[in-house]
């Protein structure tokens, strides 16, 4: 029996099911392959997602596109064209070819590196079709049109061939049997349910071919393996006591803190899911980072089963501020204008004036939860309570003082915001690793050593002792003299990814600044696809040729890339801490700056769930402590 990816368990799970002839084919591929081949179900491929690849070590690769259509909603030409209701579409085998000229072109590098010098490279992969609710004779009538068509035309052009001087007679003639050949060729890689078990005997006898080196298969292994995304997807949050108890929806006002890891997150989206239940009003979630309302959105997602997206609305504080503005017709340059400071001092006034909305009629929210809130100024939260909360509302703030890297004043930041919330509700148990996990053991002894005397009043994780050699998290720390060094950074990072083949995403390689981002983004993106949330090397050459003014293109860029940054892409991602803090990934690439503080340095190593590895160019403060709680390479 062959091996699935994911298992059965976990395919039940996703959101999107399988569709029926994908469950047929998948499950009849199992029992009829040997334990010899691996079947991978819609795996991500740097944005592909093809429907099933099967792998065979030593011997290639097997792409199949699976369509459940009735033909008669379909039609095809002589020049292999498909329409449906007369709207022209892509073949079910130019997908399928798509998806296998993308693993030599885009996905896999060693492989179309090869291909380039020998072009046998390009048969270790072969490609099907599976038509679920087609017998043969169909399939075989829906071809047999244009297959006679073409023939027709064959035909007529050599029976007029003294009508043609020679070179466009055979113009015509190429072109014809080449469409021809096309058609066959396609017919003969389509499989119909009572074919089935001929192709997969095909599949089966796959011949051995010394060109499918064993890097090869483990390249591609390693990406079409599901990513703990998918691993995660349909499990149910399981929320202790503690957690369940602050889930609940209940009118008032209270704030929740906790350390990184310890559910705030899905303690916010399962609270505002019962909100919803409890009083069936739209309920407002207000963040500071632009890129985590995607995370938000899905967790609430993950818990309710569907996105929620008209019930439960998600975004940060200024665009939300932005869209009242426009709502209510207030003009931001008469608010402006009550200032004396410089244009963007003024407009960032804008979002604390208390008068804001001053005399307006506005619509007013039941229950208001507020993610990030280290990161809000106090005159922000008054804002929102006392304009668009209701007067016998819900309004919860959820924060952890350790990340406060934007510098927020403690005690300006304290005294406003605990008038009327009550007393913190703390979280301190973290569940994206275990308590015995080094990296909670790393959290832990990194806030007792640089944030306790400056937050006296912070959650320290609860952690204990690791016994070595039981954990096999990869927790390394490399301090490499000489200056920073992008290809230096990009090759290390490279071997750990080929070593632990971790995959593309599941991994973020951040910092505190864009530049070295910027640089090993640019080397990178020439053999892997990427996320990132700031400008290509591209995009800077047509901001100097249009000669747009740098700074505020750069901005826009930036800002667009944060609102549509997606974390569950399928492709490794770039980002600075600031604008990847609260969300997390399985792998972590930290490359320490000189000049970064406890707070960002907290920040970067806590996104890590499993995996962490540092690299440090400089002289740093926190240079021993590393060295001390990592493992130095």
């Amino acid at each position: 029996m062959a091996k699935i990816y994911p298992d059965w368990e976990n395919i039940n799970r996703l959101r999107v099911k399988p569709e029926e002839g994908e469950r047929y084919l998948l499950e009849y591929l199992e029992s009829h392959l040997d334990d010899d081949f691996e079947i991978f179900f819609n795996p991500y491929l740097d944005g592909d997602r093809p429907d099933v690849i099967i792998l065979k070590k030593g011997h290639g690769a097997v792409v199949i596109e699976v369509k459940d259509w009735e033909l008669s909603n379909y039609c095809i030409d002589s020049k292999n064209l498909w329409y449906v209701l007369n709207n022209r579409i892509r073949s079910p085998q130019q997908q399928a070819f798509r998806y296998k000229s993308n693993l030599f072109e885009l996905h896999i590098p060693i492989l179309g590196l090869s291909e380039l010098s020998n072009k046998n490279f390009y048969k270790v992969i072969n490609v099907y079709v599976y038509f679920h609710k087609i017998l043969k004779i169909q399939l075989a009538s829906f071809y047999g049109s244009p297959e006679q068509e073409i023939r027709n035309i064959l035909s007529e052009t050599n029976a007029l061939r003294g009508d043609y001087n020679f070179e466009d007679y055979e113009k015509k003639i190429n072109y014809w049997e080449s469409k021809k050949k096309q058609l066959s060729r396609d017919l003969s890689i389509s499989i119909c349910r009572d074919s089935l078990d001929l192709k997969v005997n095909k599949i089966k006898n796959i011949a051995k071919n010394s060109l499918f080196t064993d890097e090869i298969y483990q390249d591609l292994r390693r990406r079409l393996m599901p990513s703990s995304q998918v691993l995660e997807q349909g499990i149910k949050v399981p929320f202790d006591s503690r957690q369940l108890k602050l889930s609940e929806s209940s009118a008032g006002l209270s704030k929740i803190k906790g350390v990184a890891g310890c559910g705030k997150t899905s303690i916010l989206a399962q609270r505002a899911i019962n909100a919803r239940k409890r009083h069936g009003d739209i309920v407002l979630i207000l963040t500071f980072n632009i890129t985590i309302r995607f995370y938000i959105k899905d967790v609430i997602s993950r818990i309710a089963g569907s996105r929620l997206e008209n019930e439960i609305e998600v975004i940060h504080y200024h665009g939300f501020i932005n869209e009242k503005i426009n709502q209510y017709g207030i003009s931001i340059e008469d608010v402006m204008a009550k200032f004396r400071d410089d244009e963007p001092d003024k407009l960032e006034k804008v979002y604390s004036y208390q008068k804001l909305f001053e005399g307006r009629s506005i619509t007013k929210y039941k229950s208001i939860f507020i993610d990030e809130i280290q990161d809000y100024d106090p005159d922000w939260i008054k804002i929102i309570r006392d304009n668009f909360l209701e007067d016998d509302g819900e309004m919860v703030m959820f924060g952890d003082q350790s990340q406060n890297i934007y510098d927020r004043e403690e005690s300006k930041r304290a005294s406003p915001i605990v008038l009327g919330f009550g007393s913190w509700n703390k979280l301190t148990k973290s569940y994206r690793s275990s308590i015995d996990a080094p990296l909670v053991s790393l959290f832990s002894a990194f806030q007792k050593e640089f944030l306790l005397s400056k937050y006296n009043d912070a959650e320290i994780f609860e952690s204990f002792p690791t016994q070595s050699g039981l954990l096999f998290d990869v927790l390394n720390y490399e301090f490499l003299q000489g200056g920073f060094s992008f290809l230096t950074v990009l090759g290390r990072i490279s071997d750990y990814i080929r070593r632990y083949n971790f995959h593309p995403n599941d991994i973020a390689i951040i910092a505190s600044q864009v530049e070295p981002l910027f640089l090993i983004n640019t080397e990178l993106s020439k053999s892997e696809s990427t996320k990132i949330m700031f400008e290509t090397e591209e995009e800077l050459k047509e901001i100097f040729r249009k000669k747009l003014n740098k700074k505020a293109e750069i901005e826009r860029i930036r800002r667009r890339k944060k609102s549509f940054f997606y974390q569950n892409s399928g492709l490794i991602k770039l980002s600075t801490i600031h604008s990847f803090k609260g969300l997390e990934s399985e792998t972590v690439f930290f490359i320490l700056m000189p000049d970064d503080n406890p707070e960002v340095i907290y920040t970067a190593i806590t996104r890590a769930k499993k995996n962490l590895i540092v690299f440090n160019f400089g002289e740093s403060k926190f240079h021993e402590f590393f060295a001390k709680h990592m493992t130095p390479i």
